[in-house]
């Protein structure tokens, strides 16, 4: 696993908001949008997985070995593939921000 580096970054806002909400608060801003973001391409990848009946590692493996192009389900995989890579990358800036969070609270 690596190791998150932080940076610290500076925001102006409004004062009367800047002085009712907390860098925690903001950071549980971020990880709802990083929750949100991570669901909406989970469900996308559900959705192929529904419609071909399997993960889509075993339906990558299908289309690659077959002895037919199916150009439908190439253009499937692609988009797929672009699904779990996105769940996948924010998977890890849900780690990132939890990281964030703890270090906060130190």
């Amino acid at each position: 696993m690596h190791k998150t580096v932080f940076r610290e970054i500076k925001i102006k806002l409004p004062s009367d908001i800047a002085d009712t909400i907390s860098d925690q608060e903001i950071v549980n801003l971020l990880m709802d949008k990083a929750f949100t973001t991570a669901e909406y391409y989970h469900s996308k990848c559900k959705s192929f997985e529904e419609k071909y009946g399997m993960d889509f590692s075993a339906f990558k493996k299908k289309i690659e070995t077959a002895q037919e192009e199916v150009f439908s389900e190439w253009d499937d995989m692609l988009v797929w593939e672009g699904f779990v890579l996105s769940y996948d990358e924010w998977k890890k800036k849900i780690e990132e921000l939890k990281s964030c969070r703890e270090s906060l609270q130190h």
